[in-house]
């Protein structure tokens, strides 16, 4: 098997254009990269994390995973791709929205892609992967695009705990408390892998 490369994927990746349906304009996904990536700075800073944390270790690596599985699996990628990219987006607006982060999260990207002239259907189906992608809300996955962004999510956490327990430290919780979060992330997020 071919060795990734993160950094060719990324740069591939940035450059990544689609079409708006409406006034036909080409444009690039550069775009969402650096909204989202800018977003997770400032939450980063509401968190007391390391500056880039939430993209280095969290954001960036579901993207990563999540198009890799859209190849593995012959999955759409842009859908894929997108439902990555907005997965969390309401959590780095705002961290109170954590419980219903997938349904606002969903509207929201729905919001900005249909801006972007994205067609409804195109839009849905990025929605539905946002909406299935959590391990406390467990919803079954009905496309192969749900199953990628899910399971892309949980294999972040499974393969980032150091930077959930360093993410928990930095809220001031104590050794306890940081471990038995860290503790219950896996096990959900283990439990919502796909048999894939």
């Amino acid at each position: 098997a071919k060795n990734f490369d993160a950094t060719q994927w990324w740069q591939d990746n940035q450059t990544r254009t689609y079409q708006n349906t409406q006034t036909g304009e080409v444009l690039s996904y550069e775009k969402y990269y650096k909204l989202i990536e800018e977003q997770s700075k400032i939450f980063d800073k509401t968190q007391n994390c390391e500056i880039g944390q939430t993209w280095k270790y969290h954001l960036f690596p579901v993207i990563k995973n999540a198009c890799m599985l859209a190849d593995k699996y012959s999955a759409n990628k842009d859908i894929v791709e997108l439902a990555a990219l907005f997965h969390d987006y309401a959590d780095l607006l705002d961290m109170n929205n954590r419980d219903n982060h997938h349904v606002l999260g969903a509207n929201l990207a729905e919001e900005i892609l249909a801006k972007d002239g994205f067609d409804k259907d195109f839009i849905d189906k990025v929605k539905s992967c946002i909406l299935n992608h959590r391990a406390s809300v467990v919803k079954e996955k009905f496309t192969i695009e749900e199953i990628c962004v899910a399971d892309a999510d949980a294999m972040s956490h499974l393969d980032s705990v150091v930077e959930l327990i360093c993410w928990r430290a930095y809220l001031g919780e104590d050794i306890m408390t940081c471990n038995n979060f860290v503790k219950e992330k896996i096990k959900k997020s283990y439990a919502k892998m796909s048999n894939e």
